[in-house]
């Protein structure tokens, strides 16, 4: 492949200086960055190059957090359930959490913010009830045998971020502390600081804001363990101060078991109250206006202002078309699949888009025996599948360049990624790809703010992952979408229920997730009116694709309220003596055309049962339905039980749509058949580009825009490849 450069920004340290110009030239770079814990040299600065200069604000300045203690982050915690025997009870608060974390907040009257519930009746215990000191909670009276629990407001004394960055790199230094902006003077000496910053960075030409006020739900227990997690979550932007404001503005106020929610915490796997919407509309305009006097600054000293999207970018919330107000320049997300890239590359936005990869140059991963080729190789097969479908601007790394400089290996493997993605770019032009006539809509209680967000189930917590990777078990239909060449959109039940038109933007509806999830929806599924419009959109034409509990809420005697769409309902133990409708087995059907060596699925038991004798079973264990399809009037429904990520898989939801869509005829153009490859079209540039996923040699037929058979072609592992449109 021809050696080409640019659209590369390459993670700098001082004293690497001479690593760093031979990664000039072996890599293409075009832009240096500094990481968490890395500076840029004179020499650096003075080689000419673009300079990314990353800052934290809320956590750049330590002089006002060790002064000010009350202005720190603030969370609601929850103690462990104890039982009242009679007895005084004690709960010893702090005793179950990091106390390198937290502290305590005994700056606000506890009884005016803390909670004492009765979990077995879920009523509030009056204040006269119990008595806090040094650090406990005693209950003095109760219902005998009733748990309770003790909700608590408690100051963040380590910045989450910091936190893990010095765990996992074993820095021994001073813990470094975040302000909460949201006090008005907290914000002026944030701004304040920020103008001196700019400043004293005369040579930077983008500041990379990592990111901007709030950090999302990172909670770590005794034993320092990352406990309780969700990149979505606005739990911990609470303060009081905030809390008064939010009483204010919404004319209410909110509790601390808003937040704490008996436990499972305000998270985005669980249909969100109406409480925690406005909580999310109140923090997102703060927000908001704290990064837009941000951009403003910046642009005023003649930078351009990018944006990390991660760590503390609570309340940005790109999908939302007011996020265009703040005037970012730049969007970068971290990307270890093809549903990161998605992420960032479909922000309806016109900016740059730029991508971090992992791994991360952090010991985690860079130590001895350890292999990041094939971790990076992995990502860049998912990555790069997406990439075909919407294009990024650029790509780079972060971390310690000296970690990585051991693994020489892996430094070339690098220089591959970078002259691959170049000659993409170069050959289609960075233009979207060619996709079918089909427009796919995934239905789910977010809809677009939520846009490419996996949607987890209860097998992820049965699995122990990196803390710093998002990575996913079980079924993860985001993942299979972002190299399909159909459109793509969200779409909440919210909005088919204001406008049930909404349903005919999309040929095709995807509902996933587990039963009371926000994915599938929960008791949503009980509204007459959602399910009419949908049951009536699929009789006129649509199709819906079901996975997992799809439409699930137990009533009136169903728990699949679309059961008759799909075919199929759900066994819960209620209908163990009722025999399952007849149904005709079809494992030659057109969606499992490509599944004929069989395909992953999650268990062998789904506990879902043919409901209809016109649904076609294709794929079942025993009477465990796995696969179902049935045609409903003018429009068609298929059932799938599970979907884990895999190339047949992704094959067979690409089936899937078509056949739902009434589409079947289309299927061939621009198509390669081998599910282990990959084609996309490029009309302004006039080529195909195929990729081969796997790290095996592959051969496939590859068939035209008009459905055409072009060739034979015998891909290298791993092989890009492009063909003229003659």
């Amino acid at each position: 492949m021809r050696k080409t450069s640019g659209r590369v920004t390459l993670p700098a340290e001082s004293g690497q200086e001479q690593i760093i110009k031979h990664l000039i030239k072996h890599w293409g770079v075009d832009a240096i960055r500094d990481s968490d814990g890395t500076r840029l040299s004179q020499d650096l600065l003075d080689m000419g190059f673009p300079v990314y200069s990353t800052i934290c604000l809320v956590r750049a300045e330590q002089s006002w957090p060790r002064e000010h203690g009350e202005d720190l982050p603030q969370a609601f915690l929850m103690t462990p359930r104890q039982t009242f025997t009679g007895r005084p009870l004690k709960f010893e608060l702090m005793n179950d959490w990091s106390t390198d974390k937290y502290r305590l907040n005994e700056n606000d009257d506890p009884k005016l913010w803390w909670e004492v519930i009765d979990r077995t009746t879920g009523e509030v215990v009056p204040g006269d009830d119990w008595t806090y000191a040094d650090g406990c909670v005693t209950l003095t009276r109760g219902q005998d045998y009733h748990e309770y629990t003790v909700n608590f407001l408690v100051m963040q004394i380590w910045d989450s971020t910091s936190m893990y960055n010095a765990l996992t790199n074993k820095w021994t230094g001073e813990k470094v502390m975040s302000v909460d902006p949201f006090k008005p003077e907290v914000y002026e000496h944030l701004m304040h600081y920020f103008d001196g910053w700019l400043e004293r960075h005369p040579n930077t030409s983008v500041v990379r804001l990592t990111t901007l006020a709030f950090m999302f739900m990172l909670i770590r227990d005794k034993r320092q363990r990352c406990c309780i997690r969700d990149w979505c979550g606005y739990c911990e932007a609470v303060t009081p101060a905030a809390l008064r404001e939010f009483e204010k503005v919404k004319g209410y106020k909110l509790r601390g078991e808003d937040f704490i929610q008996a436990g499972r915490y305000a998270h985005t796997n669980i249909p969100p109250t109406s409480r925690m919407l406005d909580w999310m509309d109140f923090i997102q305009q703060f927000a908001l206006r704290f990064g837009k006097d941000l951009v403003d600054k910046i642009h005023a000293a003649g930078k351009k202002a990018a944006m990390f999207w991660g760590d503390h970018w609570i309340g940005a919330e790109p999908f939302d078309p007011k996020f265009a107000s703040m005037g970012m320049d730049i969007i970068i997300g971290a990307a270890e699949d093809g549903v990161a890239l998605r992420r960032v590359s479909d922000v309806p936005l016109n900016v740059v888009r730029e991508l971090r990869f992992y791994p991360y140059f952090f010991p985690d991963v860079f130590k001895p025996g350890a292999n990041p080729i094939e971790e990076s190789r992995k990502n860049w097969m998912k990555i790069r599948r997406a990439l075909l479908r919407m294009p990024v601007d650029r790509i780079g790394w972060g971390g310690y360049l000296s970690l990585a400089a051991k693994f020489p290996d892996f430094i070339n493997h690098l220089a591959g990624i970078t002259d691959e993605f170049r000659a993409f770019m170069d050959r289609t032009g960075g233009k979207e790809a060619w996709t079918a006539p089909i427009r796919v809509g995934v239905l789910n209680v977010w809809g677009s703010l939520r846009s490419w967000m996996v949607q987890t189930g209860p097998i992820e917590k049965f699995y122990s992952g990196r803390e710093d990777v998002m990575e996913f078990i079980g079924t993860n239909i985001a993942e299979c979408l972002a190299g399909l060449p159909v459109k793509v959109g969200f779409i909440s039940f919210d909005e088919i229920l204001k406008d049930a038109s909404r349903l005919n933007d999309f040929d095709v509806i995807i509902n996933e997730g587990f039963m009371g999830s926000a994915w599938s929806g929960g008791d949503i599924w009980k509204t007459p009116a959602l399910v009419a419009a949908i049951r009536r959109w699929v009789h006129n034409g649509g199709g819906f694709i079901g996975i997992g509990h799809p439409s699930a809420a137990e009533h009136e005697g169903r728990v699949f309220q679309l059961a008759d769409v799909l075919g199929v309902d759900l066994e819960t133990g209620k209908e163990i003596q009722i025999s399952e409708a007849v149904s005709q087995c079809e494992p030659r059907h057109f969606i499992l055309a490509d599944a004929q060596q069989g395909r992953s699925r999650i268990s062998d038991h789904s506990y879902v049962f043919s409901r209809y004798e016109d649904a076609a079973i294709l794929d079942n264990s025993g009477k465990h339905v796995h696969i179902a399809a049935k045609i409903t009037s003018g429009g068609r429904g298929v059932y799938i039980s599970s979907l884990p990520f895999d190339w047949t898989n992704a094959r067979l939801l690409q089936r899937a749509i078509f056949w739902s869509a009434r589409k079947e005829q289309e299927f061939t153009k621009c198509h390669s058949s081998n599910p282990a490859t990959d084609l996309a079209w490029y009309p302004s540039a006039g080529v195909y580009c195929i990729v081969n996923n796997t790290n095996e040699q592959q051969t496939t037929d590859i068939y035209d825009h008009a459905g055409q058979w072009l060739r034979n072609l015998s891909l290298a592992p791993n092989e890009m490849v492009f063909v003229e449109n003659n």
